[in-house]
């Protein structure tokens, strides 16, 4: 496991990709456990009157980029990285989503303390970046495409699983609204 979580940290730090992830399907289904179980952990806190939100979320952002990455892998022939690319994508995923639990925590201990809570969404923000760059790194080496189309398929998937969940969920589009606009004040 300690091997497991060392691969997953240099991946994080670009210096391994998913060819390096061991091609394990029942490793596959213990990170998709895993990941689902931190996603709706993560979502619970920010969401604790909203539970039926908190575990749909999760399972479509899965579900998106699961199918997503699988319909592109089998369109460039090369299906047979898939295992090794979610193992990746649910790995690198699970420990930046831990990375966000206790920001939240902190973000909802010290509501009404706003230059810290500036900082704390900044760090969401920079990790939410760190995200988006480690799935295009993942792209990039999984596809054999360049970093800017990794770059681009990372943010069309995840614009998609945000208007699939503005769609499912659209009271999820009033409350952005309203704490928008009560952060601007």
């Amino acid at each position: 496991m300690k091997a497991l979580l060392q691969l997953f940290w240099q991946i994080l730090c670009f210096k391994r990709g998913p060819e390096d992830v061991p091609y394990a399907r029942n490793l596959l289904w213990l990170l998709i456990v895993i990941n689902l179980t931190i996603s709706i952990t993560c979502q619970a806190i920010g969401r604790p009157s909203q539970f039926n939100i908190a575990v749909t979320l999760p399972i479509i952002a899965l579900c998106v980029e699961a199918l997503f990455v699988f319909s592109l892998l089998r369109l460039k022939q090369l299906s047979n990285r898939f295992t090794q690319t979610l193992i990746t994508i649910l790995g690198v995923d699970s420990l930046l989503t831990l990375a966000t639990i206790p920001l939240l925590i902190l973000g909802f201990q010290m509501i009404g303390q706003t230059p810290l809570l500036k900082f704390l969404g900044l760090l969401e923000v920079i990790l939410l970046g760190w995200s988006i760059a480690i799935r295009a790194f993942i792209y990039h080496r999984a596809l054999n495409v360049g970093l800017l189309l990794g770059n681009l398929i990372a943010l069309m998937i995840l614009l998609l699983t945000l208007s699939i969940n503005v769609k499912v969920f659209p009271e999820l589009l009033e409350q952005a609204k309203a704490a928008a606009s009560q952060s601007s004040r």
